[in-house]
């Protein structure tokens, strides 16, 4: 009935307002609903209906409100545009209790139900101090719930996706990596930062906080690293897999949206605390970087040597141990609320956390050739310790109905520190006979975040408003004192190993990132007068700015010995000092040598600048109440400059090496269209052009090496060009359930990968790999009740919910150029998994004093290429594994709640794979990361 009327509501307002008639829109609500009733007179029942508003938010209509009858269990929710209808009523004097998460709760009593006649009952709420313990509160809140992001995507013109922090709680996320991956098409490929979306990685997606770009903290990537954002201040997550004009143009995967929270009631005081452990981790004898702190502090990142004669290294070559292995994290919510007389509003919210978690894996890694045969073949044990602190304060002022300011500030501070152990044989290393390598790897790497945002929404008139948003980030990440060691042991001994002086050395890097972003916007309502006939359209122009700015420096310090020479590898320090440096055992090298006409302690860098000129305009208009679309238009002007002096080259004093200098116009179109069918079936098409830009790293040729590869980049890159095409149809089932069938395609002109360049170590680069690459794919999306119980009194809910989503890929890449050296002249994308499957199973028991979820959630992908294969040899293949989560969440009473989670439950071992020229496959890589359980208890004042 509910649909029916909304239905009826929308066809008649669409067709009356071309008369300009003066009907209200509440008097048109009680017109049509009067009439549906008609059709049902013989049942003799009256109805109530109304518009619930928000006093806090300018009087803008409620969504998700409670509507009860007090006294029974019968009751409904606004929808999104704050109405709400209780149909079917026998005659008679009730009383309604309206009520909302965070707000006061309202009784109407008297309300009179007459035999086929519409009562009218119009309120509006706003917060209170007061507990809401007067009625069953049956949903979150209107910004973060489920019901609201699928109702959210249900109303717009263009085709969207979000995750909100209810969805988050219940399926155990922890942050926002997770969080996306979570959503079809999207995964997570091990050993690579962040995620791949519809088979494209890193380079491909851009990354925003509140609509506004965010930096990166790794010179290895363009965007910053999601699994820094923790579920305590994300209020949900949005992935834009379609390009819309306010949406910077350098993307083809997605647009990664994280919204922080933010305060809806007027007081929030609340705390969270959490242990638990990882079953591998756990009792190991645990390994840790000399000089490292618990909470990430500790090692100064300034190099403290100041003449290659002397040794004055802080911290020990020998790593620290421990035992009893706990992850631990604690969070605190603070949010308050002011009121003044002339309707304005002032809120702040502060969320403090602190997280801690260990990893350990232990494992094989091998380098083969095309034959077959390894060129390295280690036993690993690794020590991985991460620890973040968080800090975001959410500051808004709302002027009565004009408008609002927003100043977002967000700290993240995020450390990783990580002890690696190899043992077995290596190439150039341990090639005589009953020799055998020990490689010790001791690595930490530190990143500050810190974001301010300034928003402006203002209402200039009726038709006018007016949205104007400035950002200032900083980024700060170092690697200070990383310490490598290469030994030989001969069956009795272990020797440094010689040859290459890198094979021992310490490594200090510094990044800088600075940026200024900005947007603004006019917004201009067509079609709606002071006859509130309804709006057709809406222009939208706006500009964009954003200029970053990166300083990159680095310094390595290598150990030359000229001869073998006995070590204890229990007492590193014994060998590498002062001593044994002024006696000539071994001397102190950089990159820049001994001595020469260069100062062998001027770092090395890399410097990067970028600016982007962006003007859009988007007009969105309603052909029929059927019919909408949106069709935009993108000017941006990039304009990109890399100047290095590295271990490879140096723009600077090298007349045969120029800065990569990259200038570009773009005009980018985009085109959506909404068509529905009825209320509940929608299908929609999007179609757009984006391009894709070289990265500084992937620009500056500079060397960085790990275990067992290094890699550098390539100055002759160019840009990428990017089509896009979706389709997609939506049946909503209910305000909580949905099925879609999603159909895309994609064809990237000149795309950018990661190849092992032709040189007899294993080294990367970038190159633009061919004429072009084509992705194609379909996503399916499922979510539905199994069924939902509620008892005779109301006091008793019974749900058994399940979702699934499930994507395909197809993806072609042209690898047929002559002067690359890829094995195959076509090949599948790296990272794209054919296969990826999403589903969860949760049952929720609520009663009038208790709430109680359990989840159970499932993640598969396919085998996807890890890397593509060059010189006769395959691809390395990453198997493909499932991943079972189980999350128990429980509100117990008003103010306490208790929660478990059991994640990795299945421990599969990850495998990468690769085959020589005669087919037959190696396991190259393999591990586990054991099963994680926690704990935790949350407690609201």
């Amino acid at each position: 009935m509910k649909r029916f009327f909304t239905l009826t509501y929308n066809t008649f307002q669409a067709s009356f307002a071309w008369k300009n008639f003066s009907f209200s829109k509440y008097s048109l609500l009680i017109l049509f609903v009067c009439i549906s009733s008609i059709g049902f007179a013989q049942q003799s029942k009256g109805s109530i209906v109304g518009l619930i508003q928000d006093k806090e938010v300018n009087e803008e209509p409620l969504p998700f409100a409670n509507i009860l009858i007090k006294g029974t269990s019968k009751g409904t929710t606004s929808d999104y545009d704050g109405l709400y209808s209780l149909d079917n009523l026998e005659p008679g004097s009730y009383t309604l209790v309206f009520s909302f998460l965070g707000y006061e709760s309202l009784e109407v009593p008297n309300v009179n139900v007459i035999a086929n006649k519409v009562t009218e009952i119009n309120v509006a709420l706003g917060a209170s101090a007061a507990a809401l313990d007067e009625v069953v509160i049956s949903t979150v809140s209107r910004k973060d719930s489920e019901v609201a992001l699928l109702l959210e995507q249900k109303k717009a013109v263009a085709i969207k996706t979000a995750i909100g922090s209810a969805e988050l709680a219940r399926k155990g996320v922890g942050n926002a990596e997770s969080a996306v991956t979570k959503v079809s098409g999207v995964s997570k490929q091990e050993g690579v930062k962040n995620v791949f979306v519809r088979g494209l990685g890193d380079r491909y997606n851009s990354s925003t906080l509140n609509g506004l770009p965010l930096p990166s903290e790794d010179p290895e990537y363009k965007n910053i690293a999601l699994d820094f954002f923790s579920s305590d201040i994300i209020n949900s997550v949005g992935i834009s897999k379609t390009f819309d004009t306010e949406i910077y143009g350098d993307v083809a995967g997605a647009n990664i949206d994280i919204v922080s929270k933010e305060l809806y009631g007027k007081d929030d005081l609340r705390i969270k605390i959490g242990s638990g452990f990882n079953t591998r981790a756990v009792n190991q004898q645990f390994l840790t970087v000399d000089g490292a702190k618990p909470l990430g502090f500790g090692i100064d990142k300034n190099v403290p040597i100041t003449s290659l004669g002397t040794y004055d290294f802080k911290n020990s070559y020998g790593p620290n141990s421990q035992n009893l292995q706990l992850n631990n994290s604690v969070s605190l919510q603070l949010g308050k609320k002011f009121a003044f007389n002339n309707n304005d509003s002032f809120s702040a919210l502060i969320i403090g956390s602190l997280d801690n978690r260990y990893v350990y894996q232990n494992g094989n890694t091998k380098v083969i050739n095309a034959q077959g045969l390894p060129l390295r073949d280690l036993k690993f044990s690794k020590y991985n310790y991460n620890v973040s602190q968080i800090l975001m304060g959410n500051f808004v002022y709302r002027f009565d109905e004009k408008g609002s300011v927003t100043y977002n500030s967000l700290y993240i501070h995020n450390n990783t520190q990580a002890v690696g152990d190899y043992t077995g044989q290596s190439a150039n290393i341990s090639e005589e006979e009953g020799d055998s390598a020990f490689i010790r790897r001791q690595q930490v790497n530190n990143n500050n975040l810190f974001v301010n945002q300034l928003l402006f929404d203002f209402k200039i008139s009726k038709r006018l408003g007016l949205n104007v948003d400035a950002g200032y980030n900083l980024t700060r990440g170092n690697e200070p004192d990383r310490r490598q060691n290469t030994y030989v042991f001969d069956g009795n001994n272990y020797e440094v190993a010689t040859g290459t002086p890198s094979y021992n050395h310490r490594f200090f890097s510094d990044l800088s990132e600075d940026e200024v972003t900005g947007k603004a916007y006019l917004d201009y309502k067509i079609g709606e007068d002071s006859d509130n006939i309804p709006k057709k359209g809406n222009l939208r122009i706006g500009y964009n700015f954003r200029k970053t700015d990166r300083n990159f420096n680095f310094l390595q310090f290598n150990h030359d010995f000229p001869s073998p020479t006995v070590v204890d590898i229990d007492n590193p320090d014994g060998l590498f000092n002062q001593e044994n440096l002024s006696n000539g055992t071994f001397r102190l090298v950089t990159n820049n040598g001994f001595s020469s006409d260069f100062d062998p302690l001027t770092p090395f860098f890399y410097e990067g600048q970028k600016t982007v000129h962006a003007g859009f305009a988007q007009f969105l208009y309603s052909f029929t109440d059927k019919l909408s679309a949106i069709a935009g238009i993108r000017y941006e002007n990039v304009n990109q400059y890399v100047n290095w002096n590295t271990n490879l080259s140096s723009s600077e004093f090298d007349l045969n090496v120029d800065p990569s200098t990259l200038k570009k116009n773009y005009f980018l179109p985009s085109i959506n269209l909404k068509y529905s069918i009825t209320e509940s079936s929608i299908f929609r098409l999007a179609g757009s052009k984006t391009y894709t830009f070289p990265q500084f790293k992937e620009v500056a040729p500079f060397l960085y090496e790990d275990v067992n590869f290094a890699s550098f980049g390539n100055p002759g890159l160019k840009p990428s060009d990017n089509y896009n095409v979706d389709i997609k149809y939506e049946y909503y089932l209910s305000s909580d359930e949905i099925i879609s069938l999603t159909g895309f395609y994609k064809r990237i002109i000149n795309p950018i990968n990661r190849i092992q360049v032709n040189s007899a170590a294993n080294q990367l680069s970038y190159i633009n790999s061919g004429n072009k690459a084509d992705v194609a794919g379909a996503e399916l999306e499922i979510r539905k009740n199994i069924f939902d119980k509620e008892s005779d009194n109301g006091e008793t809910q019974n749900n058994l919910s399940a979702g699934l989503n499930a994507s395909y890929l197809y993806s072609k890449q042209d690898l047929s150029d002559p002067s690359t050296n890829f094995t195959n002249q076509h090949d599948q994308l790296e990272g794209a998994s054919p296969l990826l499957l999403n589903s969860d199973l949760t049952y929720r028991l609520k009663k009038s004093n208790s709430d109680i979820m359990a989840s159970a959630v499932l993640n598969y992908f396919s085998d996807r290429i890890y890397s593509i294969g060059v010189r006769q040899k395959g691809n390395i293949v990453e198997t493909g594994i499932p991943t079972l989560d189980f999350v128990v969440r429980s509100e117990l009473g008003t103010h306490l709640g208790v929660n478990f989670a059991a994640k990795n439950i299945l421990d599969p071992e990850l495998q990468l794979t690769q085959k020589d020229i005669n087919g037959n496959k190696t396991i190259i890589n393999n591990f586990k990361k054991g099963i994680v359980l926690s704990l935790g208890i949350n407690y609201k004042f």
